[in-house]
């Protein structure tokens, strides 16, 4: 994780269902902030909470449900973005963004209006739909497909440079 406070990435994007949260939540979950928080992977939680102080940190969804993630979420790093599937406003509302593009630019674009200065080469998106990290490489930033929170393990290594790539991930048995 060190390398990556100390390399090229500014804002770590995650995905929410299926990565930071274990299960799929299609939208419609029912229960009640401290039911959603208990199924966070807990390793999803503590590189949250570790990179918030050292990184700008978003999430990433195609989720109706942004507000009670971005209560769940902000629980742990007060500062998270939240961008979902109906939350996603951008100054240019014209341009198509495959995959999670919208909502990363999204992101960029409110933090420029903070003073924070982000390019595409300076995002991590961590996500388990392997079409949203391509889309984000495409697109000249860094993807990690998320299979297992043994994944996580590919942020112990430097990042590939010049170019940003798609991490790999060996995972192993039911991890």
């Amino acid at each position: 994780f060190q390398h990556l406070i100390d390399g090229v990435i500014k804002l770590l994007a995650l995905d929410f269902d299926m990565t930071i949260c274990s299960i799929h939540t299609r939208g419609t979950f029912m229960g009640t902030d401290e039911d959603l928080t208990s199924l966070l992977h807990k390793e999803m939680v503590d590189l949250i909470a570790a990179a918030e102080p050292h990184l700008q940190v978003a999430v990433t969804t195609f989720s109706r449900q942004t507000q009670l993630i971005g209560r769940v979420i902000r629980q742990i790093a007060p500062t998270t973005l939240v961008r979902g599937d109906f939350h996603c406003p951008t100054e240019n509302t014209r341009i198509v963004r495959e995959g999670k593009q919208t909502h990363i630019h999204s992101v960029i674009e409110e933090l420029a209006q903070r003073g924070v200065r982000v390019g595409v080469e300076e995002v991590l998106l961590v996500d388990d739909q392997a079409s949203n990290v391509y889309h984000a490489v495409d697109n000249g930033s860094y993807g990690l497909i998320f299979k297992s929170v043994s994944c996580l393990s590919a942020l112990d290594s430097p990042l590939p440079s010049p170019k940003p790539t798609t991490l790999t991930c060996v995972c192993h048995g039911n991890q």
